[in-house]
């Protein structure tokens, strides 16, 4: 599930997915699509018979998406970082769920805050995650190729013994 902001619009959004495409569901309806790209941040998505064409561009944490002339800017609001509801606020966990596609780091490894540690592929984009503070990491809970659902623990890092 993804809380996302457009302008003073807030949606819950799950996603899912799966071998046949993608299936969103947003205040209570369900849209099933195949996505395949098109070219740097284009999309050709197809919902049955028909097919449009949009762009994205990510910025920090908002995407903003062009679609049919008009444009739209939508923010994931991350609950504060999700740290309160973290069991450990070292801990990175999924945002969204998706398919890991790299790991950039080993346990032992001194990271710093922002440091980029895994790569998740969701929706045909990749997303790097990264260290939500300074330390050493202490584990890794996936490896490339895990599918992760949201909240899923990735990494644990322990505190105050990385580079500030």
């Amino acid at each position: 599930m993804i809380h996302l902001r457009c302008g003073e619009e807030r949606f819950e959004v799950h996603l899912r997915e799966g071998a046949g495409g993608v299936e969103v569901a947003v205040r209570g309806q369900v849209f099933r699509f195949s996505v395949a790209e098109a070219g740097a941040g284009a999309f050709a998505v197809t919902n049955g018979r028909r097919g449009d064409t949009l762009h994205l561009v990510r910025e920090g944490n908002a995407v903003h998406l062009f679609w049919r002339g008009a444009a739209y800017a939508l923010t994931e609001e991350r609950e504060s970082s999700r740290a309160a509801h973290r069991h450990d606020p070292g801990t990175l966990e999924a945002p969204m769920p998706g398919r890991v596609v790299a790991v950039r780091v080993v346990p032992g490894q001194r990271v710093s805050k922002g440091e980029d540690m895994l790569v998740v592929e969701a929706m045909k984009m990749e997303n790097a995650l990264r260290a939500p503070r300074a330390g050493i990491v202490r584990a890794i809970h996936v490896a490339a190729g895990d599918m992760v659902a949201p909240g899923r623990p990735l990494v644990e890092i322990e505190a105050g013994a990385g580079p500030q």
